[in-house]
């Protein structure tokens, strides 16, 4: 279902281009597509589509997830405590989705308020990796879904050759973790390591993500004169919706608009 994370991102560039129209045609073809695909199974064989979604819903924290990282490190116990077999974490369940919706509130913050619209492949990259990195569950195949939107958002080979490899080595102190300490395998230590170093460079790459788009002139595909190649109808659109950028302001004063203001007065 991970490809429904990308509606937002396309609804929030939609929006501040005008392009509203098309987000609604995109999104009940994807309704559409999905339904039909879907439907047969949850009708004919319901228990075992289902299964994907009371799994989802009852498994507690994964040990690729930066909950368990606090949990094996502080002896944090958990939101809710130790969770049985048919159990559902729901404090888990509810902290994850808000800190995600966070996210994604900050996330079209930035992009309602650049200097220029973000590119279509540099949202979705931010969205998919705030999911990844609120979850509870972050399972090896779910890094896949980033190696395309990484490649389009950031094309840069160094730090995306650099994060494929830390990414890829995870699997080895994965592996022998599994395997148990009494089988010649690795404390849980060595690979909670390796995902605290992941999720690290998934956050650095999110940082030089969002650099590009504050300054889109170091943005390699806006520096070669291009728009948003990969953004269809949003290649090319001028700006329709945009927000102020929000004032900081400076410690100890006034802020500039405030004093002119008074000595107009």
């Amino acid at each position: 279902m991970y490809p429904l994370l990308l509606l937002g991102p396309l609804f929030v560039l939609c929006l501040r281009a005008g392009r509203l129209r098309a987000w609604t045609v995109t999104a009940a073809t994807t309704a559409g597509a999905w339904a039909a695909l879907n439907l047969p199974f949850s009708l004919f064989l319901h228990e075992g589509w289902a299964e994907f979604f009371r799994l989802n819903t009852e498994r507690d924290m994964d040990p690729d997830s930066l909950y368990n990282v606090v949990a094996h490190f502080t002896g944090w116990a958990g939101f809710d405590g130790p969770v049985g077999p048919g159990e559902t974490p729901v404090w888990l369940n509810a902290v994850s989705g808000a800190l995600f919706l966070a996210l994604c509130v900050g996330i079209a913050s930035v992009a309602l308020t650049a200097s220029r619209r973000p590119r279509l492949a540099q949202l979705c990259f931010l969205v998919v990796a705030a999911f990844l990195l609120t979850n509870k569950v972050w399972s090896p195949q779910y890094s896949l879904w980033l190696v395309p939107l990484a490649v389009l958002a950031l094309p840069r080979w160094r730090p995306l050759l650099g994060w494929m490899l830390v990414d890829a080595l995870v699997w080895v102190p994965r592996m022998y973790y599994y395997l148990g300490v009494d089988d010649k395998g690795l404390p849980a230590e060595w690979f909670l390591g390796t995902v605290i170093v992941r999720d690290l460079v998934v956050v650095l790459l999110c940082v030089v993500i969002l650099r590009d788009i504050r300054s889109p002139d170091r943005d390699p595909v806006r520096a070669g004169g291009e728009d948003d190649p990969a953004g269809g109808v949003l290649d090319g659109s001028r700006d329709v919706v945009v927000l102020p950028r929000p004032r900081i302001p400076r410690p100890g004063g006034q802020s500039r608009w405030r004093r002119k203001a008074m000595s107009s007065a």
